[in-house]
């Protein structure tokens, strides 16, 4: 064996090779097919994995097959240059296998912080690698991520020894390459529209089969993954970029009444709950709060003993501990966009990235006259966040640049230098003042300990990320307290409505054992309301867009033109959530209302509703 190698490598001409395999081409083309399909179905394993850490136990062998031909039928179309082409264009054909590597090795560093696949707008924002995202992204990789990897470079080092040589003679005429090329083109055809096929016989409720054309390609109310596992990858970047070029919707006559319908069938609250009218409003964004981490004891030790004195006192604070999250691709951007707007996100895109300069009603222009201020610890251009504080109406913006000063010289964590300066800001601040602070510091990866190495790391309980995460969560809630007891030693605390809520969810280490069995999923996020006048345990489950609403409620501006596409938490019939336009919990009238809410919020973002008319 060794020294058909030798000869192989040696003959240089590539004649011993061509002696033995009449069609170099052939079978170059099967070899890269299985290397795209192995890619592919990588992605689409850790994706499922993340959406369901059972899915390999409880997926079906016909599921396997759909993604397999899938698959098949992308890779068909994608290596069509090698038949395509001739001579040095037919390079082009590499150029597309390292495009869907980097592409797939990218779904892989995002998909565990955002836990779907990466919408195709968001690859265009070159801003955002840097920071607190290149940080995500590179804590993400495992060495398991080399799967996407290895394959085409494998694939490189047998093309250069077995099948260049062979593949640069093969000559075949204009009408040959032409024949081919439709070949492929008709052999992915046919896998589309056969996998409709098997969609239209699985769903009753589809009229035609024409319909079901429309719904599997044209309509993405699921997860990103969601519509790759039905559909492929190519039709996947095809939607993508199409809703990324066409930004904007004219809609129809009948959806304008549609959602004028809907706007004008909210619920129009009164002053029964506007204990807090006139108060100053400090809106606390914490990254990645799950609610499992209150109460949480190790050792007997509290890890965050702050916030369970807060949850605990439901005389004096609203406290929901079932409050799902609601975010989609945008995560942070999102959970902030829907506390200040009432609006849920996109379900395919960013709504800061393609929708960032669009008009909205928020919570800065219901209260009017307050001074607002927006802090957080990002760059000015990460998800676009200093041009949307001044979408929302906040006069002032304090971001990475302002923190940045205060972690060197100090040596603080970015959590703790982010509050104390938002305690000091804020008694210069004209009162009443709206400040939303937005948090970074429990932000993915949790890949390594603090140093010095913590009680919480050193109790070795739970897996390491957990106790990582764990770490970040108690050194949060050690600022909590000092921001707190700031606030009470400037006069401001009494007079503040005090808001903790989590920007999203984070499912942190998915290993079966690795966390508390509380909260198995990672899916409960936080919401206490402090200094309110109103006091109790919501059990919910209630959405982050219900939290808009009763603030409003809360402060007395629910007699505004717009309160929002939820319901306020203050009121009994709120006990379900819409995750997405599909998914639903809880047992409420409000549920179906609720799932017509996200493409309600669709209609009015892209189609620019709030903009002024001529």
């Amino acid at each position: 064996m060794a020294l058909v190698i030798f000869a192989v490598m040696k003959d240089k001409s590539g004649k011993f090779w061509k002696k033995r395999i009449k069609n170099s081409l052939l079978w170059f083309f099967l070899l890269a097919m299985g290397c795209m399909v192995v890619q592919l179905l990588a992605v689409e394993y850790h994706y499922n994995r993340i959406a369901d850490i059972n899915w390999l136990h409880t997926v079906s062998l016909g599921e396997l097959s759909q993604l397999l031909i899938n698959n098949i039928g992308d890779s068909l179309l994608l290596l069509t240059p090698f038949v395509a082409f001739s001579g040095r264009w037919r390079k082009l054909g590499w150029l597309m296998i390292w495009l869907v590597t980097l592409w797939c090795f990218a779904q892989l560093l995002y998909m565990p912080s955002y836990r779907d696949l990466m919408p195709l707008s968001s690859f265009f924002l070159v801003e955002n690698v840097g920071g607190t995202v290149a940080k995500s992204a590179m804590g993400a990789f495992k060495l398991a991520d080399l799967e996407v990897l290895l394959p085409p470079i494998v694939l490189y080092i047998v093309y250069r020894i077995w099948f260049k040589h062979g593949i640069d003679d093969t000559h075949h005429s204009g009408w040959k390459r032409l024949g081919l090329t439709l070949l492929c083109v008709l052999g992915f055809v046919a896998i589309r529209l056969g996998m409709t096929a098997v969609h239209y016989n699985e769903d009753k409720e589809c009229p035609s089969y024409e319909q079901q054309l429309v719904n599997d390609y044209c309509v993405m109310w699921t997860r990103q993954g969601d519509y790759m596992n039905q559909n492929g990858a190519v039709p996947y970047v095809v939607y993508g970029l199409v809703t990324a070029i066409h930004d904007r919707t004219t809609l129809t006559d009948a959806e304008k009444q549609e959602v004028t319908r809907f706007i004008n069938e909210q619920p129009q609250y009164g002053d029964d709950y506007a204990t807090a009218r006139g108060k100053n409003v400090l809106l606390l964004v914490v990254e990645s709060l799950n609610s499992w981490v209150i109460d949480l004891k190790i050792d007997g030790r509290e890890v965050t003993p702050t916030l369970n004195a807060l949850c605990r006192d439901t005389v004096n604070n609203l406290v929901t501990l079932n409050m799902r999250s609601q975010a989609k691709n945008g995560r942070s951007s999102d959970g902030i966009f829907m506390y200040n707007t009432g609006l849920l996100p996109l379900t395919t895109q960013a709504v800061s990235n393609t929708y960032g300069n669009v008009p909205y009603p928020s919570l800065v222009k219901s209260l009017g006259e307050y001074d607002a201020l927006y802090a957080c610890c990002d760059e000015p251009t990460l998800w676009n966040v200093q041009s949307m504080s001044k979408t929302y109406g906040y006069n002032d913006f304090y971001g990475k640049a302002d923190i940045d000063s205060v972690v060197k010289s100090n040596g603080y964590l970015l959590d703790k230098a982010l509050l104390e300066e938002v305690a000091q800001l804020l008694q210069q601040r004209k009162q009443p003042f709206l400040c939303l602070a937005a948090t970074a510091g429990m932000h993915h990866p949790y890949n390594a300990p603090m140093e010095p190495a913590t009680w919480v790391q050193n109790s070795g309980q739970y897996t390491r990320e957990v106790r990582c995460y764990l770490e970040c969560a108690n050194a949060f809630d050690a600022s909590l307290s000092q921001l707190l007891e700031s606030l009470k030693s400037n006069g401001l605390y009494d007079n503040t409505m005090i808001v903790i809520v989590s920007d999203h969810s984070e499912s942190v280490d998915d290993a079966p054992n690795g966390r508390p069995s509380i909260d198995r999923d990672g899916d409960k996020c936080v919401c206490v309301i402090i200094n309110s006048g109103q006091g109790g345990k919501i059990a919910g489950p209630v959405g982050q867009i219900d939290i808009f609403p009763t603030l409003n409620e809360l402060l007395g501006t629910s007699n505004t033109h717009w309160s929002g596409l939820g319901n306020s938490i203050l009121r009994d019939d709120v006990t379900s959530v819409a995750t997405s336009p599909t998914q639903a919990m809880g047992a409420s009238k409000l549920i179906n209302r609720q799932k017509e809410a996200w493409r309600i919020s669709d209609m009015i973002i892209k189609s620019r509703w709030f903009e002024p008319r001529e």
